[in-house]
């Protein structure tokens, strides 16, 4: 039986390996990968956005770089995206892209981005295109992530 995205990827990783403290690129990458996700759609509504903030104070990741200072960005984001999608999806990916070519940190951001993309029970096709479309902005193997294999038992 093959293993949900959540399984394959929990195993311990430890934020401290890979972040690095007071780097602002990596937080803000971290908070543009939500975003991107959270507007995978074309929109957030407020529950929507309540369950993003939700999962996203539990992740590791966000909670090593400030759940107050995430959020703050993370609204900044979206609002930017609600004034004009084009010019927010080219901000958050050039957040992300300052990434490539960090290892460590690019895979942690794909997982974050996983996660919340999972807080409303699953993956849905444009959450996946935009995981996938961040795994090419790092120059990562979306294949780990199981993103591609198995699509069409999850719909």
């Amino acid at each position: 039986m093959p293993l949900s995205n959540n399984a394959r990827r929990e195993r311990p990783v430890d934020p401290h390996d890979v972040w690095t403290m007071g780097d602002v690129a990596q937080m803000d990458a971290v908070v543009a990968a939500c975003a991107l996700v959270a507007q995978a759609d074309g929109w957030v509504t407020a529950p929507e956005r309540r369950r993003m903030l939700d999962r996203m104070s539990q992740s590791p990741s966000i909670r090593f770089f400030g759940l107050h200072e995430v959020t703050v960005g993370f609204e900044a984001l979206n609002m930017r995206f609600d004034l004009d999608l084009e010019d927010g999806e080219a901000v958050a990916e050039a957040a992300v892209a300052a990434l490539r070519g960090q290892a460590g940190p690019s895979h942690l951001l794909i997982e974050t981005a996983c996660s919340v993309a999972e807080a409303d029970g699953g993956f849905d096709a444009e959450e996946r295109e935009v995981i996938l479309r961040l795994c090419r902005l790092l120059d990562l193997d979306p294949s780990p992530y199981d993103l591609i294999s198995g699509q069409e038992e999850r719909r």
